[in-house]
């Protein structure tokens, strides 16, 4: 749930600061931080490629809020078929 408040804020500040799509290392690092402390131990590993994909995902296009919101589900999830149903939307951003 913080993760999701962190998100949603951080895309309100960067939306505000000339409406630009691009992510830049301070969004990275940002995700990161948010994404390893909501993921717990067990999960970290999923963050850093998860950030390399939004990052590359948003390069082509893609929505950056459906992007992080749905990492933030991938990250998150407590069983497979969570994790899977978090991919596909993902995936389909």
């Amino acid at each position: 749930m913080r993760l999701k408040a962190l998100l949603l804020s951080l895309l309100l500040v960067c939306s505000s600061c000339g409406g630009s799509s691009d992510w830049n290392e301070s969004h990275k690092t940002n995700f990161l931080r948010a994404c390893r402390r909501e993921a717990g131990y067990e999960k970290q590993d999923l963050c850093t490629p998860l950030a390399a994909e939004i990052e590359n995902r948003i390069k082509e296009g893609a929505a950056k809020t459906c992007l992080l919101f749905s990492a933030n589900d991938i990250a998150t999830a407590d069983e497979p078929t969570q994790r899977e149903e978090a991919q596909r939307k993902f995936d389909s951003c």
